[in-house]
C-alpha cells in the first residue's frame, strides 16, 4: 500500500496475530473444549478467522466464554480489525494487481485456488468448496461448511488473508451499478420531469 512500509506493515500483522493466538490458546472458553486438531493451530486459526471478519462460529468462540474471553475479543476487534481489514489485507492481496481480467480475473483466480484447496486437503465435492471458498472470501461466514483438518484449518486462514479483499472487489460493479439506483434524480432530471407534467396538464 501506498505510503506505508512494507517491513512494518507485517510486523503489525505478525503482533496482531500473536498476540491474537496467545489469547485464543490461553484464555479459558476461547475454543471449544472438545475441538478437534492441535491448540496451538486451532488457536491460529480461530485468530485470523477473527481478524478477517469471517467469523465461522465453529470452534470458537466456545458457549462457556469467560468475561476475560469477551473482553479480549472486543479489545482484539477495536485494536486490530480497522488495521488488519484494511492496510494489512490490502498489502496481502496486492498480488491481484498481476492478474489480468480487472476485478473478475484475481477474483476468478482465488475461487479457483479455494476450490482447488478445499477439494484436496478436506476432500469436499467440487460444489461444496466453491460455496465455502464464496462464504469465506465474502466473509459471511455461516459455519454450516467449515475445515475440519489442521492442514485445512492452516490453509484457510491463510487463504482468507490473501483473498477476502480479491474477492470483495468483485462485489464493487453491483454495489456501484445499485448506487446508481439510489442516487437523487439530478436537476436537469427534474426540469424535464416538471416539463412533462405541464405539457400533460396543458
Amino acid at each position: 500500500m501506498a505510503g506505508l512500509s512494507s517491513s512494518r506493515l507485517l510486523t503489525v500483522a505478525a503482533t496482531l496475530m500473536g498476540v491474537g493466538t496467545v489469547g485464543f490458546y490461553n484464555i479459558d472458553g476461547m475454543m471449544a473444549h472438545d475441538a478437534k486438531g492441535h491448540r496451538w493451530i486451532n488457536a491460529f486459526y480461530c485468530c485470523v478467522i477473527t481478524l478477517t471478519t469471517v467469523g465461522y462460529g465453529d470452534i470458537c468462540p466456545s458457549d462457556k466464554l469467560s468475561h476475560l474471553g469477551q473482553i479480549f475479543i472486543i479489545s482484539l476487534s477495536f485494536c486490530g480489525l480497522g488495521m488488519f481489514c484494511g492496510p494489512i489485507m490490502d498489502f496481502s492481496s496486492s498480488w491481484k494487481t498481476r492478474i489480468p481480467g480487472g476485478v473478475i480475473g484475481p477474483g476468478l483466480c482465488a475461487l479457483g485456488v479455494g476450490i482447488l484447496l478445499f477439494t484436496q486437503i478436506e476432500e469436499m465435492s467440487v460444489a461444496n468448496a466453491a460455496y465455502l471458498a464464496v462464504i469465506t472470501g465474502t466473509t459471511v461466514g455461516y459455519g454450516d461448511l467449515r475445515p475440519a483438518t489442521d492442514v485445512g484449518r492452516l490453509a484457510t486462514a491463510l487463504f482468507a488473508i490473501f483473498v477476502v479483499n480479491v474477492i470483495g472487489g468483485m462485489l464493487e460493479p453491483a454495489r456501484d451499478y445499485l448506487s446508481q439506483l439510489c442516487l437523487p434524480p439530478t436537476s436537469t432530471t427534474a426540469k424535464n420531469t416538471k416539463k412533462k407534467k405541464k405539457k400533460k396538464k396543458a
